[in-house]
């Protein structure tokens, strides 16, 4: 069978948790990649495939395999290959092959001999057409397929790793770098060069029609490399199956054409997998390149906030929602964008998406509306507002307590007073309150830049006149500040940019750092549960949402 022809495809029937059965078909020169979060049961579903499948030719290059070699000689003789074979294929069907590599120096010798033995079939193929005069024949099977050699110094080449092989007459392997004519034993390649070489060897000397399992291919290869060399190797055995598993996420967005089975969780019986909770992402499923990257691996609810992954909304949504994928996507058109894409292509996934952003300066109309379509606005000016609300405060402040000794009262009450110090400022409270009243002053004069007024007036100057709500702003956040309700204060007020933060975090001797004592938080809510509900309270209607059946 040549790479054009196409061998029936293989049906695999894969238990789910929900008592259901997946059916995922696998057709020869497509890939099948596997995703999902370590100890979703990658490598476990890989042994089911086997343990189901024992009629099937497959060959698995596990994650846990050796890439060191003693030498670049093939020791192996024609009988002792065969008997190896035999060896291997029964170990292979063992359970312990998820974690254990049996006799994996062997291994590494099969397949270094199966290319020297590729190769020279090869050549004996050519030279006897050309002895025969077969010219034509001869010239056919010298370019179609090239030497294996040939064919990996080309995928070496493509991966941008300056080194070829190349074979000796004794039988040995040989390397050379490019800027060097000495060629030297294979086993001396780096890491990465020789990982590259044994995965492409063991995919180019298998049998036509065979399945590889892969699990990993990227482990030792740099991130650079990755997507090019694995790519164009999997293209040259259309004639094979490929079932990939793998952290790299940008594999199975450069291959469009193939299949992604994303798992979730693995559900084991008697120290054994039994089901998966597993979704299959048909090929070219057609979404777009960014929400398929967000959806690979991800759980069935996926939250997108503002910022970035190290933002502060990320990191305290991941804490308060651990059974949801928090993804960051920058402002919050783009959160709006990705709910609403995620949603019209709900035929496609069943991937459940909520947003959350800023409430800035929305009108409660809008708030509503947005609920609607599961996109939740804080109820408070921005992520900072739940950093420093009273609770956060007063559990850093007894948290530092402990640690220095001190009466944790008498720290939560120099926390709150030097925050109400700095907002007592009369600079700090004109520019609060000027910045609360910019949004109604712009949203009021946008109202009045109609076309049809434009059109209207005559004049060359357009004149605008909108009351302004600065001097109430400023009456309310001073009559905020006598009570001493930061609560209040940071929920109306963007405060960050007031320079209270570090004030708080100077109070709790947190050496004026606000990024320690926002860490501390994060650490807090983890161990404490009582301020978990808390801050889950604060956002109580997204969290209603996110624990709907």
């Amino acid at each position: 069978m040549n790479n054009s022809q196409k061998k029936t495809p293989i049906e695999w029937k894969i238990p789910l948790t929900s008592d259901e059965t997946l059916s995922v078909t696998l057709e020869t020169g497509k890939c099948l990649f596997i995703v999902g979060a370590n100890g979703s049961g990658k490598s476990a579903l890989i042994q089911n495939f086997i343990d189901s499948h024992r009629e099937e030719k497959f060959r698995r290059i596990s994650a846990h395999r050796q890439t060191w070699l003693e030498s670049g000689s093939t020791n192996f003789t024609p009988q002792a290959r065969k008997s190896f074979e035999l060896e291997n294929a029964h170990y292979e069907r063992q359970i312990s092959a998820r974690w254990m590599e049996h006799n994996s120096g062997q291994k590494q010798m099969a397949v270094l001999f199966d290319l020297v033995a590729k190769e020279n079939y090869r050549a004996r193929r050519i030279a006897g057409f050309v002895d025969s005069k077969k010219i034509k024949e001869a010239e056919e099977v010298s370019s179609n397929p090239r030497s294996p050699f040939d064919q990996i110094n080309r995928l070496l080449n493509l991966g941008t790793l300056a080194i070829t092989i190349e074979h000796s007459k004794g039988e040995e392997i040989l390397a050379k770098h490019r800027d060097s004519s000495e060629p030297f034993g294979i086993e001396k390649m780096s890491d990465g060069e020789r990982n590259a070489v044994i995965l492409a060897a063991n995919v180019l000397t298998v049998e036509p029609g065979t399945v590889l399992l892969i699990d990993e291919p990227e482990r030792h290869l740099h991130r650079s490399i990755i997507e090019l060399f694995l790519s164009a190797l999997f293209k040259k055995r259309k004639d094979c199956f490929f079932v990939v598993s793998t952290h790299e996420i940008e594999l199975p967005l450069a291959n469009p054409e193939s299949q992604v089975l994303m798992l979730r969780s693995c559900l084991w019986k008697d120290d054994k997998p039994s089901a998966w909770d597993a979704e299959l992402l048909e090929a070219n499923s057609g979404l777009p390149e960014d929400l398929k990257r967000d959806i690979l691996g991800s759980r069935k609810k996926i939250l997108f906030v503002e910022g970035e992954s190290q933002s502060l909304d990320a990191r305290l949504y991941e804490v308060l929602f651990p059974d949801v994928s928090v993804v960051p996507k920058g402002g919050c058109r783009e959160v709006i964008g990705a709910v609403k894409n995620l949603r019209d292509s709900k035929n496609l996934h069943h991937v459940e998406a909520f947003g959350l952003i800023d409430k800035d300066f929305r009108s409660d109309d809008e708030v509503k509306e947005l609920a609607s379509e599961r996109i939740f606005a804080l109820e408070v000016h921005s992520v900072e507002s739940l950093y420093y609300c009273s609770d956060a405060i007063e559990s850093v402040a007894c948290h530092q307590a402990e640690i220095l000794l001190k009466d944790p009262r008498e720290m939560i009450k120099s926390a709150k007073d030097k925050a109400l110090d700095v907002l007592k400022q009369d600079k700090v409270a004109k520019e609060m309150a000027a910045r609360r009243s910019e949004h109604s002053v712009r949203h009021k004069a946008l109202e009045q830049l109609h076309w049809k007024s434009i059109k209207e007036n005559d004049d060359s100057k357009i004149e605008i006149s909108v009351d302004s709500s600065y001097p109430d702003e400023l009456k309310r956040f001073k009559e905020l500040v006598e009570e001493g309700n930061l609560d209040d204060l940071f929920t109306r007020y963007p405060i960050r940019k007031s320079g209270v933060c570090g004030a708080i975090a100077d109070a709790l001797e947190l050496k004026k750092n606000r990024k320690i004592y926002e860490q501390t938080v994060i650490s807090l809510i983890r161990k404490q549960s009582k301020l978990a509900d808390s801050f889950r309270k604060r956002l109580q209607p997204l969290f209603e949402a996110l624990n709907k059946d």
